[in-house]
């Protein structure tokens, strides 16, 4: 979801690092010649997110093409790899020109995303061909998915299950995947020239009764923390990092919060990801649509949902009910424009099929009205989710259990009163009530709720599997566990008011831990024993300190930021008396934060990153393995007790952020 506008420090280091330093010296070496850049589908995924078309092609840049396929020799062009340092691609690299007479290209510049292995620089030098051709072979340190301006993942979907699956302690890839994440995380730090005082979450189990594997489980954070120590250590003895701390890192894992994964979520991108992706409107990040064409005929339209959409930005962090009257707002503007000549009907009676014939009569606008107009029909359907499926009243409910207000009985009532609505929804419900309400399943009351609510044993397997990531879902025997010094308590969450932004409407009451999290760690707060430091940071790290900054070893990238249902929100949006408040601008300055969950992240989570930006006065930075919408993370969490496990795909595969990416124009 990141676009080339990004205005971070994060997404414009990412772009220089990419465009200015690696395409940007393979253009002045070759003095302007065009060139071919070779990609496999990690680093596809890596690039496409910081640059589109027009941006690599400003750049020398005449064909994209992918290394794991057959393609035609050009020995007239410069070929540009930028790959992950794998068996297999330096395998094709060697094949492209093992032929002197027939090489691939005519000169190769070679960029690792990563450090690559002693055995892959010998299968180089082992190639004379390739060796004479060689202008260029050098580690760009580059291996992260930027999703948004403050926001990245590791591309490893399969992670939670990796490290809290019920085969934890015989999976073979659980160390291998440690090294993976740790390698790709390092190079975000690599890329900031940042070097973090790294905190985990320390393992403090509720209880033993626990399914096998618990100390694996508990101890993935405190893996990680470490190994991604050693690593950045080595960094900075190289000089490629600053000597002494600049900024501070929080590892966690997706047990600290697994609410906030299934609760609805009602602001505008979150709802979009959550009740259109698995539908075939909704594909990654790519909505696609009906659009009325000039002869009357429908044909299917495309729109990227990215930071390249200026309207996207504007609406995603907003109240649905906020973002609804800005897409109505600006339908009124547009066909104000239009009044003159053309009848002026009501705006109540434009919708989407009529915005062709907008768009005709106001070419001037196109590009605006056809952005609009993708708007238009999310927004639309995003309501008629909430009002078929009865999301008002079920989204209360969830905020309600999590916030101690209410308990099984209004579960049940409502399951009783509402079998039509999907079992997913369901499901989110016993999930939202199993993780803040401990220890109350048994086997009788799990019998309930599955006839209660017309569920499926593995529709179960959602809710009881939270066991796996150290919720005490089931009830325990009474006086036993060891609670490791911890207290086991009724987790429910520290009421807030909502953020000034949202106070205008209803259903804003669920606040992510994250945001707790960070504020504590912005105000030293964060206690050392729930989040010790691998190592004691040699200065403060507390925002009020105002401790050493990479800002000025990092490099600046200044370089090439039926209206029918939208109008109508209904009345569980509003709330009395309450005026709307206009969006705050972001800013940065002090230490930057960077909070990391392996399991992933959610959208919430991410709004949270950008809110936190603006309100601590400092930048603030979310990494996960993965984006988790509701519908894939209750995938990953049924498929925690399967038997069958894949690896990560290390090779340059994987489903990491679970798509949402794609080349733009």
């Amino acid at each position: 979801m990141a676009g080339s506008g990004g205005g971070t420090l994060l997404s414009m280091a990412t772009r220089q690092r990419l465009l200015d330093e690696m395409l940007g010296s393979v253009r002045d070496a070759a003095g302007g010649a065009w060139s071919v850049l070779v990609l496999d589908p990690t680093t596809t995924k890596v690039l496409s997110n910081v640059a589109g078309v027009a941006d690599i092609m400003d750049y020398g840049v005449s064909l994209v093409e992918d290394i794991g396929k057959r393609r035609e020799p050009l020995p007239q062009l410069v070929g540009v790899y930028f790959m992950a340092p794998t068996d297999n691609n330096v395998r094709q690299l060697v094949r492209d020109f093992s032929l002197a007479a027939m090489p691939q290209y005519k000169a190769a510049h070679v960029f690792f995303s990563s450090k690559p292995s002693v055995q892959h620089l010998a299968a180089i030098r082992e190639c004379p061909h390739l060796v004479s051709r060689l202008r260029t072979l050098k580690e760009v340190n580059l291996e992260y998915l930027l999703v948004d301006s403050r926001t990245f993942c590791t591309n490893e979907e399969g992670a939670l299950k990796t490290f809290f699956g019920a085969s934890v302690d015989s999976s073979t890839s659980y160390r291998v995947e440690i090294e993976v994440m740790t390698a790709r995380l390092a190079t975000v730090f690599a890329t900031l020239r940042e070097m973090p005082a790294i905190r985990f979450r320390a393992a403090a189990p509720p209880g033993e009764e626990f399914p096998p594997g618990l100390e694996s489980r508990l101890l993935v954070a405190q893996r990680i923390a470490v190994e991604l120590h050693e690593q950045l250590s080595a960094l900075q003895r190289a000089g490629m990092l600053p000597e002494r701390e600049t900024c501070e890192l929080i590892l966690t894992d997706r047990g600290f919060d697994p609410v906030a994964p299934v609760i609805h979520e009602w602001t505008y991108e979150a709802m979009a990801f959550d009740l259109l992706s698995d539908t075939p409107a909704l594909h990654d990040n790519v909505f696609v649509y009906d659009a009325e064409t000039q002869g009357g005929k429908l044909e299917k339209k495309e729109h990227i949902l990215n930071e390249r959409d200026a309207l996207f930005v504007d609406l995603r962090h907003k109240h649905f009910a906020a973002a609804s009257q800005a897409i109505a707002n600006l339908m009124d503007e547009f066909k104000a424009k239009n009044r003159v000549g053309k009848g002026g009907r009501g705006v109540s009676e434009l919708e989407l099929r009529n915005m062709s014939k907008l768009i005709q009569s106001l070419p001037q606008y196109r590009d605006q009205l056809s952005k609009l107009a993708a708007h238009v029909e999310i927004a639309s359907r995003l309501n008629n989710q909430i009002n078929e499926n009865q999301l008002a009243e079920l989204g209360k409910l969830e905020q309600d259990l999590v916030y101690g207000d209410a308990t099984s009985k209004e579960v049940i009532a409502f399951l009783t009163a509402n079998q039509a609505i999907p079992a997913a929804d369901k499901v989110r419900l016993l999930m939202c009530y199993s993780a803040t309400h401990l220890e109350k399943l048994d086997g009788t009351r799990e019998a309930q709720w599955q006839k209660v609510a017309r569920l499926t044993p593995g529709d179960m397997a959602c809710v009881t599997n939270l066991e796996y990531l150290g919720v005490p879902v089931r009830k325990r025997a009474k006086g036993g566990g060891i609670t490791f010094g911890r207290k086991r308590r009724r987790a429910v969450r520290k009421d807030r008011e909502p953020d000034e932004d949202d106070s205008a409407f209803a259903l804003t009451r669920f606040v992510p831990m994250l945001q707790e999290v960070v504020e504590d760690a912005a105000a030293g707060k964060l206690s050392t024993d729930e989040y010790p430091f691998v190592a004691t940071p040699a200065s403060p790290s507390s925002a009020r300190s105002g401790g050493p900054s990479s800002a000025d070893t990092t490099p600046k990238a200044g370089f090439g930021a039926s209206v029918r249902s939208v109008r109508t929100t209904g009345a569980w949006a509003k709330k009395s008396g309450a005026a709307a408040s206009p969006d705050k601008g972001e800013v940065a300055k002090g230490r930057r934060l960077f909070v990391f969950i392996v399991g992933g992240v959610t959208l919430s989570e991410m709004r949270c990153a950008h809110r936190l930006s603006a309100k601590l006065g400092r930048d603030v930075f979310l990494g996960g393995t993965s984006v988790e919408t509701p519908a894939r993370f209750m995938r990953h969490v049924a498929d925690l007790t399967s038997s069958d496990h894949l690896a990560l795909e290390v090779d340059g595969g994987g489903g990491g952020g679970g798509g949402f990416f794609r080349f733009g124009s």
